[in-house]
């Protein structure tokens, strides 16, 4: 089938992304507690200015916290104030299906079958999956593969390395929209690295001197210093190295523990693993380049948090897409199978063609929901909370006995997840912990998923030291949730499967 020429394949892939994770991201995408606190926050930041101290715990009340992904929650807060969180997944859903669908294209004009390239972008899609959620993340996503489309352009068709220097404001504005602009810069050092080991080893690089070499430096210490252009300064980096070194959270956070080869998010993961070196292994190592090693260090970096799963997923991609017409694979298909891989029968559509459907339809959706017409997939009231994973049946007790300012309003949460759920939701509560390990540090918060072991003796000594609890939130049948029901100061407002919300009888 051949597509007309004013409809080009771009805009198919990204309508078939984008209906497919509007579809299956409806409550998976509000998975991650961030998405609470990251909007509260922008809200905050958009309302006061910015923020220098924690505003949420009764726990750590006024101490040094540095809202390190600002301006991605300050557009979080601004995409809520549109449409909620209809428009927050549906911001999301956009910027991932064009992502997805500018590497299908990009994959698709090698000749490749329209059929192969849907399920190498499946597999990559898949193996990403695991880690779609409402937040600044998913820019780091999009910049990394712009990151890697930049590098692995370079590396082949050696244009001026000059042009190479809009990775400095690309990183300034990672910087302020997500930590893992960190991971940006060192990608960039090592390709720019291994680029000048490589022309001194007579290995094919774009460097061809020393002035080649001295851009790259330039570049790479524009990369570097754009960090501290944030309005915290060197108190942004400070607040990513912290979360850097805090080796605790692989026992405790579920996206910081180790890759594990036996879950199901692993399978798609290795696969696209499998096919990469595949790949790989087709090149001739004459021609080998050095960015198209660059999915080891993000494999590697997946083996070690699996978080990253999703940078190995789009870097791959890329890297796919580079290496193929030099591998000895390309040249048997093209001989053999015409029908699968045909170089140069891609037919060349302006770029209006990829775009304008995608125009319209994310125009509609976002037309939809400020007017708040409830349309399936598309529309107002789409967007919704696993009630499984979150406290919402009690939700209406909370806001019932939501504090007012000046009253007691010291809440317990026996999940640190549920901290943000409440942040958000019932902002008159100061809550006891969040997910914001940069705040508790690793130890602490380590200790505090292990006391529930103890709860009774973890209690006590947590009210000596924080001061009295008003209210609690509990996991139902729970250690923590049994205690509170059995303690004669307690009484249960309301119990769900899901949650239990606790006050003092004396209240």
């Amino acid at each position: 089938m051949t597509l007309p020429r004013w409809l080009g394949p771009g805009a198919v892939a990204f309508l078939l992304v984008w209906l497919l994770l509007l579809g299956a991201g409806r409550s998976r995408f509000f998975i991650d507690p961030g998405t609470f606190w990251h909007t509260t926050t922008g809200e905050l930041i958009l309302k006061d200015g910015f923020v220098r101290t924690d505003p949420y715990t009764f726990t750590f009340a006024g101490q040094w916290w540095v809202p390190y992904q600002w301006l991605g929650e300050v557009a979080m807060a601004g995409a809520h104030r549109v449409g909620g969180f209809d428009t927050q997944l549906l911001g999301a859903v956009t910027l991932l299906a064009a992502v997805f669908a500018w590497l299908a294209v990009r994959l698709w004009r090698t000749g490749l079958h329209p059929a192969v390239v849907a399920s190498v972008v499946a597999l990559a899609l898949a193996s990403a999956g695991s880690h779609f959620h409402v937040r600044p993340h998913l820019f780091t996503l999009a910049a990394m593969a712009a990151v890697a489309v930049a590098l692995a352009e370079a590396d082949v068709s050696r244009p001026k390395l000059n042009r190479l220097f809009w990775l400095i404001p690309l990183c300034a504005v990672w910087t302020n929209v997500h930590g893992g602009a960190l991971g940006g810069i060192g990608t960039i050092g090592i390709v720019f690295a291994g680029w000048v080991l490589a022309w001194k080893l007579g290995r094919p690089a774009p460097v061809k001197n020393w002035r080649d070499a001295g851009l790259l430096l330039l570049v790479a210490l524009g990369c570097g210093l754009s960090t501290l252009a944030n309005p915290y300064g060197t108190d942004m980096v400070k607040t990513w190295l912290v979360i850097m070194n805090a080796g605790e959270l692989r026992e405790i956070i579920a996206e910081h523990r180790p890759f594990d080869v036996t879950a199901s998010y692993a399978w798609p993961v290795l696969a696209l693993a499998l096919l990469y070196l595949l790949v790989l292994y087709g090149v001739k190592r004459s021609a080998l380049r050095v960015s198209w090693l660059l999915p080891l260090v993000w494999l590697a970096l997946s083996f070690s948090r699996c978080r990253h799963v999703s940078l190995f997923a789009v870097v791959t991609l890329v890297t796919v897409t580079a290496m193929w017409k030099h591998t000895r694979w390309a040249l048997w298909l093209a001989a053999r199978r015409p029908d699968l891989y045909q170089p140069g029968s891609a037919r060349t559509r302006p770029w209006w063609a990829h775009v304008w459907a995608p125009a319209l339809a994310v125009s509609l959706a976002l037309g939809l929901q400020v007017a708040r017409v409830p349309v399936p997939l598309i529309g107002s009231g789409w967007a919704t909370h696993d009630p499984t994973a979150w406290p919402v049946d009690v939700l209406d007790a909370l806001k019932e006995h939501e504090p007012r300012a000046g009253e007691p309003n010291r809440l317990f949460n026996s999940e640190y997840i549920y901290g943000g759920f409440v942040i958000y939701h019932a902002p008159g509560y100061k809550v006891f912990v969040d997910d914001r390990c940069e705040l508790t540090g690793g130890p602490w918060l380590v200790n505090y998923v292990h006391a529930a072991e103890a709860p009774g003796a973890a209690v006590t000594d947590w009210q000596d030291r924080y001061g009295h609890f008003d209210f609690a939130l509990t996991r139902t049948g729970t250690p923590f949730d049994e205690w509170f029901r059995a303690a004669p100061e307690w009484r249960p407002i309301k119990s769900a499967p899901t949650a239990t919300f606790y006050t003092r009888r004396s209240h």
